[in-house]
């Protein structure tokens, strides 16, 4: 089990808790180094990088040295991210499911916003799961959900695509489109 809390006190710039594990700034950063033995102490299991362009090697090394899985789940709107996006959705929700993780974008703010309201829209809605806390994309930071909405809907129309039929009747993507505005408002 993750201990969330202890987690929280290391004080990474934009740590939150969401579904079982915590979202923040990507702890592969020099400047996060510090936190690395608290946040292995407290239970970290995986780590999830979102991150379309990273291609050090600091991160895996890092999760490999402290025994923490590591899985690189790229976002972003062009087609060929959205087809691996496509390819890897059900390893990304089995990982969320299984809780334990660290999932971070550079900064742990938009992307991440991006990831965890894919794995909502397609996955987590169906299961009776709540929708994400939005975190980057806030209409009071002068940010609107645009971004997330250009992936949310490549990534339907992809999947639409390969699986030769809709995830969802679109009133239903429709509806929950408008919830993740809606939140973004709060």
């Amino acid at each position: 089990m993750l201990d969330i809390e202890k987690i929280i006190q290391t004080e990474i710039p934009d740590i939150a808790p969401v579904y079982g594990g915590v979202r923040g700034r990507t702890i592969s950063s020099h400047k996060q180094a510090y936190a690395w033995k608290t946040i292995v102490a407290s239970g970290l299991r995986q780590v999830i990088d979102l991150r379309k362009d990273y291609s050090a090697d600091r991160y895996p090394e890092l999760c490999r040295q402290y025994g923490v899985d590591y899985f690189h789940y790229p976002i972003d709107n062009d087609r060929e991210t959205i087809a691996k996006m496509v390819e890897q959705f059900p390893i990304f929700c089995k990982k969320i499911d299984k809780g334990g993780f660290y999932i971070a974008c550079a900064m742990g703010l938009h992307r991440t916003d991006i990831a965890l309201c894919t794995y909502w829209m397609f996955y987590g809605a169906d299961k009776g799961i709540s929708p994400p806390p939005i975190r980057g994309y806030r209409l009071e930071d002068g940010h609107n959900t645009n971004k997330i909405m250009r992936v949310l809907n490549a990534f339907y129309q992809y999947k639409a695509e390969v699986d030769g039929k809709e995830p969802m009747p679109i009133e239903v993507f429709k509806e929950r489109k408008k919830m993740i505005n809606d939140l973004s408002k709060e």
